[in-house]
């Protein structure tokens, strides 16, 4: 079959993988149930749903009339062997590194975030690259941030790298998202997420 849309073909190849990625990552957790929800159920819902949108965006990749250059994701080969290098530091260091203390725990921390971030930044325009790196920042500043400055972090950072940039459309949509994800997460599912940074 002949590809006729390079940017559903590859758009499509990313949702899948990543995808399924998370709907493997979380095998080694337990499920639990729509009502009282083990670690992997979200994780592997989500990536069921993404998988399924990639395999629809992937399949109008040789049906689609429009015509796009495969080279619509470029790489950046340098970016990508500079990211791969500092993770075999930060893995194979590990241990030396943790030596150092607290300094050392903050170090480790810096060069996974680095590496990570290199290694999605070869990848892909700008705006991938910004709404991904949100997303990631999510997960990580759930616990220092709570709920509602993580949901900020999310919001903002997703919506710069759209094409449009409105301070108050964002701002509003930031804060009716922060209390409908309040309102379902932590009061209607009842899971033990602080709303507030856990050191206020």
């Amino acid at each position: 079959m002949k590809i006729v849309n390079g940017r559903d073909f590859w758009a499509g190849a990313m949702f899948i993988a990543i995808g399924l990625g998370f709907m493997i990552a979380s095998r080694e957790y337990q499920m639990g149930s729509a009502v009282r929800m083990g670690p992997a159920y979200f994780p592997t819902v989500l990536g069921g749903l993404l998988a399924v949108l990639g395999l629809a965006v992937f399949a109008r990749g040789f049906v689609s009339s429009i015509r796009h250059s495969l080279n619509v994701f470029p790489f950046r080969l340098p970016m990508m062997i500079t990211g791969i290098v500092i993770g075999f530091i930060a893995y194979y260091g590990a241990d030396w590194i943790k030596g150092l203390g607290s300094a050392g725990t903050v170090i480790q921390y810096l060069l996974n975030a680095a590496s990570l971030l290199l290694i999605i930044g070869s990848f892909g325009p700008k705006s991938l690259f910004v709404v991904i790196v949100a997303a990631i920042a999510f997960g990580y500043l759930l616990k220092p941030l709570g709920m509602v400055g993580a949901t900020v972090v999310l919001i903002f950072g997703a919506a710069w790298g759209g094409h449009e940039f409105k301070f108050t459309e964002v701002a509003v949509m930031t804060v009716v998202l922060a209390i409908f994800s309040v309102l379902v997460f932590v009061y209607g599912l009842g899971l033990p997420i602080n709303l507030w940074p856990e050191w206020s």
